[in-house]
């Protein structure tokens, strides 16, 4: 059974999350279909009966969902819930939780007019990330699987984030220092599309000139806003503003040739059109992570390193 798309404000959350959960600390919606209003399932503080959830899952509805604006308490009781099952918490639930934890505040800040709030925050979560890869010894095909693919901005940040530290650590990188510069630099690599309104990035049809052009410029939108920071490197700025190159010199916003991109923003662009790939977006659906591969390895050479694409598809396929 097909899940319904969740009416405006709110967002979806599995139901095997909230199993290790005894309350629930927000309040929990049920959709039946996505035309319907959400209808309150537990009111916030009342106790959660695990059998009925349970047996939502067995017919194939698999989410609950909450209002945007609890998503923050809700990932942090999802977090404290794990931290207190210690090493026996699955990877899954640890990333799914750290997810949500973020999701409310990423939303939040990125839209800010000062950017101050949510680099700091990219810092954190970017923190938080290179920990949570470290410690939980989660396969990349197995992060791929427990990651959220749908269209929202946190979303998108913490698949690239983390895809980029576990292609940077194949690649021979073992700082934790420089994993968590990586990881911070991914997660401000959109920044500049903040910038763009709402209308084109959620347009369902084709661009035109103009709003495409509009696109293309949040590289530099991002490195002009960031530039003059003394908290971020020079190489955490090209993951901003080159992460759209190409090897061939076809990419933007400047077209400038593989040998003048720095190598985090070739790691990062090839995660990142995986990650676009595989996640809903207005105007199409979501391809599978073979697919993606193949689209990767028929445009290593010309479009993405070829070692760094070699590398990503070898982690992917690891069992």
């Amino acid at each position: 059974m097909g899940q319904p798309f969740p009416a405006v404000g709110y967002i979806h959350v599995p139901i095997d999350l909230l199993l290790r959960l005894n309350a629930a600390p927000v309040d929990l919606f049920f959709q039946s279909h996505s035309s319907s209003e959400p209808a309150l399932y537990c009111r916030a503080g009342l106790t959660l009966d695990h059998a009925p959830l349970s047996n939502l899952v067995e017919v194939g509805i698999c989410d609950i969902y909450v209002r945007m604006g609890d998503l923050q308490e809700l990932g942090a009781s999802l977090r404290d819930a794990i931290r207190a099952g210690g090493d026996e918490a699955p990877g899954a639930d640890q990333f799914a939780a750290l997810q949500l934890a973020a999701a409310a505040e990423i939303e939040q800040t990125v839209r800010l007019v000062d950017c101050s709030k949510f680099v700091a925050l990219a810092r954190d979560i970017g923190r938080d990330i290179v920990s949570f890869i470290s410690s939980a010894k989660v396969l990349p095909s197995e992060l791929f699987n427990i990651a959220r693919h749908d269209y929202n901005t946190f979303v998108h940040v913490t698949n690239v984030a983390s895809y980029s530290v576990i292609l940077a650590e194949r690649l021979g990188v073992s700082d934790v220092a420089e994993l968590e510069q990586i990881a911070t630099a991914a997660m401000l690599h959109d920044l500049g599309k903040r910038h763009i309104p709402l209308k084109i990035l959620n347009k369902s049809t084709r661009l035109d000139p103009h709003e495409r052009e509009l696109i293309e410029l949040h590289p530099t939108r991002g490195y002009v806003e960031l530039c003059t920071r003394a908290d971020l490197t020079h190489s955490q700025l090209m993951i901003v503003y080159q992460h759209h190159e190409r090897i061939d010199g076809g990419g933007y916003p400047v077209g400038v040739l593989g040998t003048d991109i720095d190598p985090w923003a070739k790691m990062v662009a090839v995660v990142d059109v995986f990650d676009a790939l595989t996640g809903k977006r207005p105007y199409r659906r979501p391809t599978t992570a073979a697919n993606a591969i193949d689209f990767l390895t028929r445009n290593a050479g010309p479009h993405f390193d070829a070692e760094m694409v070699k590398c990503w598809v070898s982690a992917l396929k690891q069992t």
